[in-house]
């Protein structure tokens, strides 16, 4: 397993840097203020990639919404969590933004999702966790994912 800070870390090179951002060079960049409080999105937790990025990551091990997963014929893996997340983006990129503002950075012990788009994934957290309340979402959301990721094989 990495470091929890090492989820969704690329080279400071491999960053795209907007240039409607007024920083230069990035490390001017202010703090990012996040809105989103951690007992909101708990067990999910940010890891700051300041100035370019933030992770939402997850572990595994925590087993949270297992039941859910079993009951689906699934193991609650990060492969599973990325499938259920992949329709919760599709949903999302159609509904409030652009597409590719989302990444994965997952293995065995944790799921990770991540964006150069901050306050896109501050508030997705919060609507990914809230839909982790409702089975029928996260059956809704996996199910998609799923038809997704087929349709781009």
């Amino acid at each position: 397993m990495k470091k929890f800070e090492q989820y969704g870390q690329r080279k400071d090179e491999e960053w795209e840097w907007f240039p409607w951002l007024p920083w230069w060079p990035p490390e001017t960049r202010p703090l990012f203020k996040i809105s989103t409080k951690p007992e909101d999105i708990a067990p999910f937790f940010f890891v700051d990639h300041h100035p370019y990025a933030m992770s939402l990551l997850l572990k595994i091990s925590d087993e949270f919404k297992i039941d859910t997963f079993r009951k689906m014929g699934l193991e609650g893996s990060s492969k599973d969590w990325e499938t259920l997340v992949t329709g919760f983006i599709d949903e999302w990129e159609e509904e409030n933004s652009g597409v590719d503002l989302f990444h994965f950075d997952s293995d065995e012990d944790v799921f990770c999702v991540y964006s150069q788009y901050i306050d896109d994934i501050s508030l997705f957290s919060r609507y990914l966790r809230a839909a982790c309340n409702d089975e029928e979402q996260m059956r809704y959301y996996f199910n998609r994912g799923s038809q997704k990721l087929t349709d781009q094989n």
